[in-house]
């Protein structure tokens, strides 16, 4: 039976195109007596509405849902109810969908096979301003600020793609001619791309370029 509902409660707003979805969390949310469930949405569209109209605290929302993703509209209800708490609760766990989340504001992502208790937990803690990630997401999710870290640090230092390349190549003690058979180009380009390389890292020669990279996260 479900406990009284406290007055202080946190109150969510459910959002989810599934009808079995949406009735496990409102059983599991109506167990606490300090969570209150006030209102579910099968789509975007009517979330946005009843977030302006009840004024939830913390929004559980789907990504995959029909007409507007949550991604999307997660945007679009941050901009209409600054201060909802959104945690997005999904069954996709690709970085594509979890980085655009967290760019769109959201204050969680937790996947649908999360045990309850850490779904309940999740909800009082962004209730209270703490971001959180599903712990079988956290590899995958630092693997890929690494990778993004990486392409900031090769922006900044303006180097190309294949210029990452060849400095990789170095670092491994390939030779100027087994590099331009990898690259497919002539050892006279590769000299010179190397030149332009450690010009623009500011290095004196080959060791100093890789220790820089290195250094860098470049490679």
């Amino acid at each position: 039976m479900a406990e009284t509902v406290s007055a202080e409660a946190i109150r969510v707003l459910i959002v989810d195109d599934h009808p079995i979805v949406r009735r496990g969390l409102q059983s599991l949310l109506g167990s606490y007596a300090d969570l209150q469930v006030v209102g579910e949405a099968e789509d975007g569209t009517t979330a946005l509405a009843l977030a302006s109209e009840l004024a939830p605290d913390v929004l559980l929302l789907d990504i995959q849902m029909f007409g507007v993703n949550g991604i999307e509209i997660t945007g679009r209800i941050l901009r209409a109810a600054p201060h909802v708490k959104i945690i997005i609760l999904t069954a996709y766990d690709n970085d594509e969908y979890i980085l655009g989340a967290f760019r769109a504001g959201a204050y969680a992502y937790l996947l649908k096979n999360s045990l309850d208790e850490t779904v309940v937990e999740t909800i009082r803690l962004v209730h209270t301003g703490q971001r959180l990630l599903s712990p079988s997401l956290m590899d995958q999710v630092l693997r890929q600020l690494h990778v993004l870290a990486r392409a900031q640090q090769s922006r900044e230092h303006r180097l190309s793609a294949d210029e990452i390349r060849v400095l990789a190549l170095i670092a491994n003690g390939t030779t100027n001619e087994e590099i331009a058979q990898a690259i497919h180009c002539s050892e006279s380009t590769v000299k010179r791309q190397i030149e332009e390389i450690m010009a623009t890292l500011g290095a004196r020669n080959r060791a100093q370029a890789v220790a820089i990279a290195i250094r860098e996260g470049l490679i």
